[in-house]
């Protein structure tokens, strides 16, 4: 039998090449406006307050233009598959534009004002990638109709072409020229933004910075001309990075293998003090409040209780109810304390160092558990294989494990060593 009999025949390939057009035609199309409502911010009382002070002057034009035509035409086009580097670049060009029209503003820009320009980085960081992955599953395609037996062979991930690689680069410094802007005040809603725009573009070299910038950046007086700057304390409540912004930038930074940004990340998020005092005040405050509060309630109770009785006197019979209560109280939860902090089912390699009080314990968990994902991407995934990485970086990480009170794969907490 011939070679030529073994190959796909040209109606086939039209055919299967009909059928992925009509798939990729009946795809949603990409909006230009998405909502930003599901990020909260943890603690928003001052930034929220800021943030509705700052508001657009009446009687001028808004800086973000509504002329989205050549975004929508991108984004139409990357789903179609046929995005050429010219629609790229004269995306990215209105884009620049839009942001280069919000730092050129003599006055403190709003809110919404950044929000739209960082709105438009994240609809072109989204066109990008779409045409990235759609490049990639004609790539597949094809190699299934054995039209390209090199791309199945060779089992790689498609590389990406230098002209959007270099978009990705120059829209990635654009966001982030936003952020870093005097006049800009960083709030939660632009915090998680910028994250989600980075995080799309795979950049999180910039997220450490952003996160000390969120917490320390000098916040512009409203009405002052020229514009002056107050000093903000980073260890306030409402300073403490969000846990799911700060969540998304680490899982960023773990899938583009760079350690170094991922425990700059650790860092400026779950090890500063903001984010220790914001996760007291979300789920120990009450508790805290309720234990100072017992002894009171306990001995009002014990007073009704001891009114109850006649076989002995009023205050000794309210001294015991009293006594009572509080030994029943406290030693169950004193017991309860102890489980919620000694736990360790969900730690995998990192664990707490021998001595470290319980309070530091539940106080830093997030952080603990930010640092074992990070040991965890690092290392042999095989449960067999731990304990035997070696080299620069996995050294350095043990290091700065070490540093913090904590402990890489203990050895009585290993497989077969118990």
């Amino acid at each position: 039998m011939s070679k030529c009999t073994l190959r796909p025949r040209a109606d086939i390939c039209h055919l299967c090449d009909f059928v992925i057009s009509r798939q990729s035609l009946s795809r949603r199309p990409i909006r230009t406006q998405k909502s930003l409502n599901t990020v909260r911010a943890t603690f928003p009382s001052s930034r929220r307050a800021y943030s509705q002070t700052v508001q657009q002057p009446q009687g001028q034009p808004e800086i973000i233009s509504r002329k989205t035509t050549q975004l929508l035409d991108a984004a139409r086009k990357a789903v179609d598959g046929h995005t050429t580097k010219a629609d790229l670049d004269k995306a990215f060009e209105e884009v620049k534009v839009i942001v280069n029209s919000l730092l050129s503003l003599d006055r403190i820009p709003s809110e919404q004002e950044a929000l739209q320009a960082l709105e438009q980085c994240d609809i072109l960081a989204n066109t990008l990638v779409e045409t990235v992955s759609l490049d990639k599953k004609y790539r597949a395609a094809s190699a299934l109709l054995s039209l390209d037996d090199t791309a199945l062979k060779s089992g790689q991930s498609l590389k990406l072409p230098p002209a959007t690689k270099s978009i990705q680069n120059d829209l990635s410094n654009l966001a982030f020229s936003i952020i870093t802007h005097p006049p800009v005040f960083i709030t939660p809603k632009i915090l998680a933004l910028y994250v989600r725009v980075q995080a799309t573009l795979k950049r999180p070299e910039t997220f450490p910075q952003a996160f000390n910038l969120y917490a320390n950046k000098p916040v512009p007086e409203e009405g002052s001309s020229p514009i002056r700057y107050l000093s903000q304390k980073p260890n306030k409540v409402a300073n403490a990075i969000p846990q799911n912004v700060a969540d998304l930038a680490l899982q960023t930074a773990i899938e583009a293998k760079q350690l170094v940004a991922a425990m700059d990340i650790v860092e400026f998020s779950y090890a500063t003090k903001a984010f220790r005092r914001a996760k007291f005040v979300r789920k120990g405050l009450l508790p805290a409040t309720g234990v100072a509060i017992f002894p009171v309630a306990a001995y009002t109770l014990a007073s009704q209780v001891a009114l109850m009785q006649n076989t002995m006197e009023t205050t000794m019979a309210t001294n015991v109810v009293f006594a009572g209560l509080l030994a029943y109280v406290g030693f169950t939860g004193t017991i309860g304390i102890v489980a919620v902090t000694t736990a360790n089912d969900q730690m995998d390699r990192v664990t707490w160092t021998p001595g470290l009080p319980l309070n530091q314990r539940w106080i830093r968990e997030e952080e603990r558990a930010a640092i074992d994902r990070i040991a965890g991407a690092w290392g042999f995934r095989e449960v067999w294989q731990r304990g035997e990485e070696e080299g620069e970086e996995w050294e350095a990480l043990r290091e700065w494990i070490g540093l913090k009170g904590m402990i890489l794969d203990r050895t009585s907490l290993m497989d077969g060593m118990e």
